[in-house]
């Protein structure tokens, strides 16, 4: 199987190994690259539940990283990293 880089360095996916690998929009993937080979390994995102003390320590994290550009973290948030 072929594919063709565009000029913005991008690929796309033939969709017979998307719907084999189930994958969609905002799939994340590791990258390994061994001399001439480039390899995309899907990663599996797990749902975590959080409590609302979770959410009270995330927050102060936040707080502490605002400075750094950090977003903060919130259920609606967390909800639409793990939507299918």
């Amino acid at each position: 199987m072929t594919i063709t880089m565009t000029t913005k360095n991008q690929i796309t996916l033939p969709k017979k190994i998307v719907d084999t690998l189930h994958l969609r929009e905002g799939s994340l993937f590791d990258i390994k690259v061994s001399r001439h080979r480039i390899e995309l390994i899907p990663l599996e995102v797990a749902k975590k539940v959080f409590s609302e003390e979770d959410f009270k320590r995330l927050d102060k994290l936040v707080k502490e990283e605002k400075k750094k550009g950090a977003k903060k973290v919130t259920s609606e948030f967390i909800n639409n990293m793990t939507k299918k």
